[in-house]
């Protein structure tokens, strides 16, 4: 059976998820799979409020689901700026235990086992330079993030990483500028290219060939 290879991108609010995500489908010619947060009604009051926190959950739980349901099966690549296990970052970090297990309760329900990247893209950071992307794409649900807040995103983006086990690559974007300097882009997608040759390599030598 053969089926599109899945690239993932995570990282903290800012290191540039969706950015790459675009410029990898266009390079490789994937579908392309994007958050829509602006189509979270629950988000701004979270982020004013941190109120709101299961619905906002949820709505994304939702989203994430049916983005994947109609996802193309006939694409190369299928490239999403998120993770399909995003949820395992942030769920820890906004619910209160009892929410969390509702939470888990709801999506083993749902039967969300959507298939796993075949590479993660991990983009990470300094807070400073987070914060400064933030301010200037200047999208109104964020500008009442404040510094500490994205500290914690940041850190419980870092320590799921640690405990990821699938193949990953590892980007600090506060080392390059990889949206305004071509030299930068061609050489990060000169690197994902090197990375995902050796993972399709694998799966042919396993007899399970990617698209």
């Amino acid at each position: 059976m053969i089926r599109p290879c899945i690239i993932s991108i995570e990282g903290p609010i800012g290191a540039g998820k969706t950015t790459l995500a675009c410029r990898l489908a266009e390079t490789l010619g994937g579908s392309l799979i994007l958050e829509r947060p602006e189509n979270n009604p629950f988000l701004p009051d979270f982020y004013r409020q941190t109120d709101g926190a299961l619905a906002t959950e949820l709505q994304f739980l939702l989203q994430r689901m049916a983005q994947w349901q109609a996802a193309p099966v006939a694409a190369p690549y299928i490239i999403s700026d998120y993770s399909v296990r995003k949820d395992e970052i942030f769920t820890p970090l906004t619910l209160p235990a009892n929410e969390l297990q509702l939470f888990q309760q709801i999506k083993a329900g749902l039967h969300y086992q959507p298939v796993p990247a075949d590479l993660l893209i991990f983009l990470d950071a300094p807070l400073a330079t987070l914060g400064e992307r933030i301010l200037f794409r200047a999208r109104p649900y964020e500008q009442h993030l404040d510094t500490a807040y994205l500290a914690k995103v940041q850190q419980a983006y870092q320590n799921w990483r640690r405990r990821y086990t699938a193949p990953c690559l590892d980007i600090n974007t506060g080392q390059m500028d990889f949206v305004h300097e071509a030299r930068h882009n061609q050489n990060l997608i000169k690197t994902i290219k090197y990375h995902l040759q050796i993972i399709e390599e694998h799966y042919a030598q396993e007899n399970f060939p990617l698209a």
